[in-house]
């Protein structure tokens, strides 16, 4: 889905490094219009990972462990 959605605005280049070359050789403005999102996307994406981690896989890992330590001193 991602190679179809793309193809016009990129010619579906999903690695940014590939992108970005493509972009340097074609230099023309329209391809750097949409440029950006290689850049930006990963580096949100990046940081909604690190909350989820830290918030919520961390926090049930923290509650899963406390209820087996208070279970195994029975």
């Amino acid at each position: 889905m991602v190679h179809l959605a793309t193809i016009p605005i990129t010619g579906t280049g999903i690695n940014p490094s590939r992108s970005f070359g493509a972009a340097v050789m074609f230099n023309e403005d329209k391809i750097w219009d949409d440029h950006w999102i290689f850049w930006v996307e990963p580096m949100i994406g990046a940081a909604i990972a690190a909350v989820y981690h830290q918030f919520i896989l961390r926090a049930s890992a923290a509650t899963a462990m406390g209820s087996f330590r208070s279970s195994s001193a029975m």
